[in-house]
């Protein structure tokens, strides 16, 4: 700190304090006037054009910002390199120092927050008209802490909403697998683990929705009952029973196709949907699961006995066009009664 002649301290600090303070305020405001981005080279050549220091340079910044002048971001940083960075005298040193802490402080804040989103477009340019209407360092100041503020104020949000867009984002894949599992249970026998009556009801409206008549579009229904399977439950109980239901969806699981649909109709009977496939294909398939399951052994696992020889009955029904899934059904049932009527272990076509 100096003095004066009289021996009052004149303080340097405060007074370079003012300056750079107003000199920000007019370099802002003339950036915002004549629309230049705000850069770091451009702020700099704005701060040197308010201090006037450089009388070819102010000319060259008003041919690029009057009139019919463009600003051009080459030429800029052309006449940076030139004006800025190559001057020597002690005049030009001390703006430079200026500017530089001026641009760490404020600056950087403004820049980074200006390339986050509009929004921060919005606080920039706020800014940017408070400081063009003040000229008070005090203000200048305050506005420059604003600045600041503002900038770790939309960081901060921007990192929270990016976390809370993660979390959300968590929550709706759990609560989208949740819902999946549902669907599976809701439409799953949980004995078999085959499609239930209500998985073999949404298959077959969905078949009869997209049937278009014709042969290439043809499916047919297999709906297969277990002989006698009352006699395995009274003679051996429920739990072989059950094995046995397991040992039988197996052994249909394991003869179909990829774009076959098999289910647990109900009790002892099963479902299967043959998609593309006419009549005589389908009774070839009933046939091969029903001698299949004929020549199947099952023994008790505890005793190790062989249970007595296991058959099924099937009834076979090709879709007529137009017809509803009631119908359908009912006629493939039919079958199935006169298959046990005949004697059991056959397959039978509907009319």
């Amino acid at each position: 700190m100096a003095s004066t002649g009289e021996g009052k301290p004149v303080d340097h600090t405060e007074e370079t304090s003012e300056r750079a303070g107003e000199y920000l305020r007019l370099s802002l405001a003339r950036l915002s006037q004549f629309k230049i981005p705000v850069t770091p080279i451009n702020y700099a050549l704005m701060y040197f054009y308010v201090a006037g220091r450089d009388k070819q340079l102010n000319e060259r910044l008003d041919a690029m910002t009057g009139g019919d002048g463009v600003w051009n971001n080459v030429e800029a940083r052309e006449l940076f390199t030139r004006f800025v960075c190559e001057c020597n005298d002690s005049e030009y040193k001390e703006l430079r120092q200026e500017l530089l802490m001026t641009v760490a402080q404020i600056l950087g804040s403004v820049i980074d927050l200006t390339g986050k989103a509009q929004a921060s477009n919005r606080l920039l340019e706020k800014h940017v008209k408070q400081l063009a209407g003040t000229s008070s360092a005090k203000e200048i100041l305050s506005i420059a802490a604003n600045i600041i503020a503002d900038t770790r104020e939309f960081i901060e949000k921007s990192h929270q909403f990016e976390t809370n867009l993660v979390e959300s984002s968590s929550e709706i894949t759990l609560l989208r697998d949740e819902l999946d599992h549902a669907r599976r249970l809701a439409t799953t026998d949980a004995l078999t683990g085959l499609h239930n009556r209500r998985g073999f009801d949404q298959a077959l409206a969905d078949l009869i929705e997209h049937a278009a008549g014709d042969n290439q579009d043809a499916f047919c229904l297999l709906i297969v009952d277990i002989d006698h399977f009352k006699t395995v439950n009274d003679n051996h109980g429920h739990l072989v029973g059950d094995k046995v239901l397991v040992g039988i969806s197996r052994l249909l699981h394991q003869h179909m196709r990829g774009n076959d649909h098999l289910s647990r109709y109900g009790g002892e009977e099963f479902a299967i949907l043959l998609r593309q496939t006419p009549i005589t294909g389908a009774f070839t398939v009933a046939e091969n699961l029903r001698k299949s399951v004929e020549r199947l052994r099952l023994k008790h696992v505890k005793s190790g006995l062989e249970l007595d020889k296991v058959t099924i009955s099937i009834g076979l029904a090709c879709y007529r066009s137009s017809e509803s899934m009631e119908d359908f059904i009912q006629r493939c049932d039919k079958a199935l009664y006169r298959a046990k009527s005949l004697g059991r272990n056959r397959t039978v076509i509907a009319d």
